[in-house]
């Protein structure tokens, strides 16, 4: 229950400043059940006329109340749709867009911790379940719950003691729909986690397709998929079941209490007690009744699914990001006395190994430096937290002496430019995507930094130029076309300091060599951090940093690397015998 009341206030905060259309959609619902009410009452007089005075023109009036009032109902129904329906896409568009923004504050640990597929689930299935109750709870809950109220008071007026009787139903309404709303809570919960899972399930299959196909391993994963589908088949189904009992519950209750008013009611006509008049409001108000307490019946599952999705949305915008922002940031540096690196050790989120371990180095203002060494050795790590996408487990990280932590993320990335390994590219124009990270960028401005990665001439030969859609991941390029728009793009930035995170990884030879020498024309006056796995593309740098297990092994310039005949030499002897010349 504490979750659901905090749910609730939260869903609270979100409607407050919309409170004036709220009040109006209440304001309405109660116009909408006072006619309800209104139409049962109509019912007397026309009885009345039937069956004993036949009075013509009192049977006229209350003929033409009929079609007047439902043609009321019809306006405020509309308009109470209307309103309540505008206020769950208004707030459900607002808790979108702050979980997108909330997603984008949030650091890289949780993006590790997280599959995609339960995220986009929340984005998508539980956004649907909460609108879905937002829209139409409160409408039952209040025009509903209002209804009953009016026609319970009509029967009181009518006849105190049948009224009694049908009050009876209450409790045990309450009762039935407690034992279904736990029921309804828990499945409903565990179906939205499986969806998440199956969602998980596609992207997968969609993004590793090519693995997939290689390996033959269709059967195995419609195998998995088809366990996932099974678990929410029958999750729902526990919810359905219970969504199904509901209703039909209800009316069998309802049909007790009517079966109990029809031989309570004849019986007072026959002993003179009621007349037929009063008993026809009596029994068209248990009828205006029924359809209401049935809605508000249905209305426990919406709730309880709503509920839980809601609690669902929130786990996420309760998530707080691990790389805090200060208070009050300080500018980025001049970059006059270098970046260092001061006893760092970094461990990533669930893993037991260090990734770095006691990793001290300074980089100077201008100098090139590459980082070597086999996989796992802590290279890609080192960017990580130059990037501050994560903090340092211990030690610090400095630029003229100030730690990365007490300036801003956002300005301290404004001045470094990236080119990472794994080419993402949006599904934007070839403009769109080079110039993303400077605002304001000319095409001409496009145009350069294209000619400086070497992709020009591709970009050139499209139809449309830069204004050609690239896909959805770039997909209508070949790989060393995408790494070479990923270059154009940190070129485009014009950065103090250079990330090449294996930049020319996707190249053949040629390029390689071209967009080498065309990077190499970029140096003079930035700062420098390159990582290669192809050592021949980092024998040019000022000093080579020697990378194993996470820790510092060796550091020098090629020659004297060589010279050592340490793990540089054996890595570019290995290399050499790979290459294809050899």
């Amino acid at each position: 229950m504490n979750a659901d009341r905090r749910s609730l206030d939260r869903l609270y905060r979100y409607a407050r400043p919309h409170r004036v259309r709220l009040i109006q959609a209440v304001c309405v619902m109660a116009v909408v059940a006072a006619l309800n009410c209104k139409l049962v009452t109509i019912l007397g007089p026309i009885t009345h006329s039937l069956f004993k005075d036949a009075e013509a023109e009192r049977l006229r009036r209350a003929a033409l109340m009929i079609p007047a009032v439902f043609f009321l109902k019809l306006v405020f129904q509309y308009t109470q749709s209307y309103l309540m329906s505008w206020l769950g896409q208004r707030i459900t568009q607002e808790i979108r867009k702050d979980l997108f923004a909330h997603l984008h504050a949030l650091s890289m640990d949780f993006f590790w911790k997280s599959k995609a597929g339960e995220v986009l689930s929340k984005l998508t299935n539980d956004m649907n379940a909460l609108q879905s109750a937002l829209q139409f709870v409160p409408l039952y809950a209040v025009r509903d719950s209002l209804t009953v109220a009016g026609v319970l008071g009509v029967m009181v007026a009518a006849n105190p003691k049948f009224a009694l009787v049908a009050l009876i139903a209450v409790p045990m309404a309450g009762g039935v729909l407690g034992v279904l709303g736990r029921k309804l809570r828990s499945s409903g919960r565990r179906g939205q986690e499986v969806m998440g899972e199956i969602y998980h399930r596609f992207q997968e299959s969609l993004q590793g397709m090519l693995v997939v196909k290689s390996f033959n391993y269709e059967q195995r994963a419609i195998e998995k998929f088809g366990v996932e589908n099974d678990e929410f088949f029958h999750q729902m189904m526990r919810y359905f079941r219970a969504t199904a009992l509901s209703g039909p519950l209800m009316e069998f209750l309802g049909s007790l209490i009517m079966a109990a008013i029809v031989w309570l009611g004849g019986s007072a006509i026959g002993a003179g007690a009621m007349t037929a008049s009063q008993f026809a409001v009596f029994l068209g108000s248990f009828f205006m009744a029924y359809g209401p307490i049935k809605n508000l019946a249905q209305m426990n599952s919406t709730l309880q699914l709503g509920l839980a999705a809601a609690e669902r949305i929130f786990s996420i915008l309760d998530e707080s990001p691990t790389v805090v922002e200060p208070l009050h940031p300080l500018p980025f540096p001049a970059l006059a006395r270098g970046v260092s690196f001061e006893n760092v050790s970094f461990r990533y989120p669930s893993r037991e190994t260090w990734a770095l371990k006691n990793v001290s180095l300074t980089i100077k203002p201008g100098e090139v430096v590459a980082l070597a060494g086999p996989s796992g050795s802590g290279k890609t790590t080192f960017v990580h937290l130059l990037l501050r996408l994560f903090d340092p487990t211990e030690g610090r990280i400095t630029i003229d002496g100030v730690d990365l932590k007490d300036m801003s993320s956002h300005e301290l990335r404004a001045r470094l430019g990236l080119v990472s390994q794994e080419t993402i590219l949006f599904n934007d124009t070839v403009f769109g995507n080079v110039a993303i990270g400077r605002e304001g960028a000319s095409r001409a401005d496009a145009q350069k930094a294209l000619e400086v990665a070497d992709a020009a001439e591709f970009v050139g030969a499209m139809r449309l130029g830069l204004d050609t859609p690239l896909g959805d991941r770039g997909a209508r390029l070949s790989g060393g076309q995408r790494q070479r728009l990923a270059i154009a793009r940190a070129v485009l930035k014009d950065p103090k300091l250079l990330i090449l995170d294996e930049a020319t990884s996707n190249l053949d030879a040629g390029s390689e060599r071209a967009v080498q020498n065309a990077m190499e024309r970029l140096y003079p006056g930035r700062t420098v951090v390159m990582i290669a796995h192809r050592l021949s593309t980092v024998q040019k740098a000022d000093r080579i940093i020697v990378m194993r297990r996470g820790r510092i092994e060796e550091a020098g310039t090629h020659s004297e690397l060589i010279a050592k005949n340490g793990v540089y030499a054996t890595l570019t002897r290995y290399q050499q015998l790979e290459s294809p010349e050899n």
